[in-house]
């Protein structure tokens, strides 16, 4: 793998357990209900395998889909994958879902993207990129949260 020309990092505390954060980000059927960006897999994910992976382009609106490898996964905790995205750039990107000692969940979206080399309108890609992240990260928060109330 070539070097990572540039690094994508968000994070969320989550008021809910690990399993049940994991319980409402793989379900991806039901995904198109509370994600605006993320839509979905076609298939359940497995190290090594190759799968597409639907977005809501976030200018058009319009379905985008990406046919990636499996690079990452371990039930229950994080999946991942890499493959060409856009503007001869690949991306490795990686969702983790972890259990501090406080009992909320942190939530990590991590992508590296290298390939063609970096202009103006990959830079504004990327940038567009790193607030539909974080976007999607609230989006996940406010639907676990209201799946799994806390007294």
């Amino acid at each position: 793998m070539r070097e990572l020309e540039s690094h994508i990092f968000t994070e969320i505390e989550i008021d809910a357990t690990a399993d049940q954060v994991w319980a409402v980000l793989t379900d991806f059927e039901k995904l198109p209900e509370w994600s605006f960006s993320f839509q979905g897999v076609n298939k359940p994910m497995a190290l090594g395998e190759v799968s597409t992976a639907y977005f809501k382009n976030p200018i058009t609106g319009g379905m985008m889909e990406f046919t990636h490898e499996v690079i990452v996964y371990e039930a229950g905790r994080a999946f991942g994958w890499s493959g060409d995205v856009m503007l001869g750039r690949q991306d490795h990107h990686i969702f983790r879902i972890e259990e501090p000692a406080n009992g909320r969940a942190k939530f990590r979206q991590e992508d590296g993207l290298n390939g063609k080399k970096r202009n103006f309108l990959i830079r504004m890609v990327e940038a567009q990129i790193a607030k539909t992240y974080v976007t999607f990260n609230q989006e996940l928060k406010e639907r676990v949260e209201s799946i799994y109330p806390r007294s």
